[in-house]
């Protein structure tokens, strides 16, 4: 590993723990063992930094993601298995880290999905879209990129929202009210009763 990606994972693990406003430059070069110069020739500024070490800690997650919907026998099996994975991790990340974070996802965004294959390797709604209409289990006259850019941009409302912050909703009436009965409507015969099935084997 060089001395930039090294950088990046330790300010990755000190965000974790500390949040990402409280780690300075200073902070940063001192528990590294490097002079604050020397990452400012690295990144430039801080936030080029955060967006890296952000944009790799979601690289990391989306690869043990990617791993569960190779494993999975469908994609609905995936996909009840992910929103499990994922309010078990959202649960394990400290306050601090998922309010910084939380500034810095347009930012994420256009760094991942900036292009059609930069699309196709990092989003995994995306992934599983195709693997979806490809079992026949999402219909296969939809058009993948626009359902893709859609439940991004509903995930990304649902977080912005001034009108769910304040009503207190927990993620499982998200879930049920806004996610599901959309994948409903994408879903043929067959997709909506494996959604209906592992429905009700998560109540």
């Amino acid at each position: 590993m060089n001395n930039r990606n090294k950088v990046i994972q330790k300010a990755g693990e000190l965000f974790l723990t500390m949040g990402i406003r409280n780690i300075t430059m200073d902070y940063l070069a001192a528990e590294l063992g490097m002079s604050k110069r020397t990452l400012y020739e690295f990144f430039g500024q801080k936030d080029t930094l955060i967006i890296e070490a952000l944009s790799e800690m979601l690289r990391q997650e989306n690869d043990g993601t990617r791993r569960i919907i190779e494993d999975a026998d469908n994609v609905v099996e995936a996909l009840f298995e992910i929103i499990k994975r994922k309010k078990e991790l959202h649960a394990s990340l400290p306050r601090v880290f998922v309010e910084d974070a939380a500034k810095y996802k347009s930012q994420l965004r256009e760094c991942l999905y900036n292009d059609q294959d930069s699309l196709r390797q990092n989003s995994l709604s995306y992934l599983m879209l195709e693997r979806g209409v490809k079992e026949d289990i999402f219909r296969k006259e939809l058009d993948i990129r626009i359902v893709d850019q859609f439940i991004l941009d509903m995930i990304k409302m649902i977080h912005t929202q001034h009108r769910f912050a304040v009503n207190h909703l927990s993620s499982d009436e998200l879930l049920n009210n806004i996610l599901i009965p959309y994948l409903r409507g994408l879903s043929t015969p067959k997709g909506l009763a494996l959604i209906n099935k592992f429905f009700e084997q998560q109540k």
